[in-house]
């Protein structure tokens, strides 16, 4: 990857993701007003609630990949970015495969876009496409104050 053309932000797990260092890279920008003053650290809580309740209560019960996912690119949103691929395998803690079909079932409907790497071949950009960022907004208002519980 050519690094002059990337610079990182930390992303809240200890890692960081890419941002904008040239014009020729674009990155989508975060919507201002998310419900609730939403942020992607907020989002990224309850994702880390999610696991500490799947700890507690482990298998299958609870398990949700395609809504882990959407949770993953949502707080990239909000931050606003997009995230890899691989990226989002590791934030979701999800299989790679289940990773690929989900994102392909949501691409279908229109709820995320996927980007080649103009640098690395290798790699894909996903992001919550317009539909997708405005569906989960409707999400989070909705909940209001249970958000914690999604």
């Amino acid at each position: 990857m050519n690094q002059a053309a990337l610079t990182t932000l930390d992303d809240g797990f200890g890692g960081a993701r890419p941002a904008a260092a040239n014009a020729n890279v674009i990155l989508p920008i975060a919507r201002q007003g998310a419900p609730n003053g939403l942020t992607g650290d907020k989002v990224r809580r309850i994702c880390n609630l999610r696991r500490k309740r799947h700890e507690v209560l482990p298998g299958k019960l609870l398990g949700d990949p395609t809504w882990e996912i959407l949770l993953q690119l949502y707080a990239t949103h909000l931050d606003g970015g997009q995230i890899s691929v691989s990226r989002l395998t590791r934030s979701a803690r999800l299989a790679l495969t289940t990773v690929l079909r989900r994102i392909a079932a949501l691409e279908e409907r229109g709820l995320v876009t996927r980007t080649d790497d103009p640098f690395d071949g290798r790699r894909a950009y996903v992001a919550l496409s317009f539909a997708g960022a405005e569906a989960m907004d409707g999400c989070f208002s909705a909940a209001g104050d249970r958000a914690l519980f999604l």
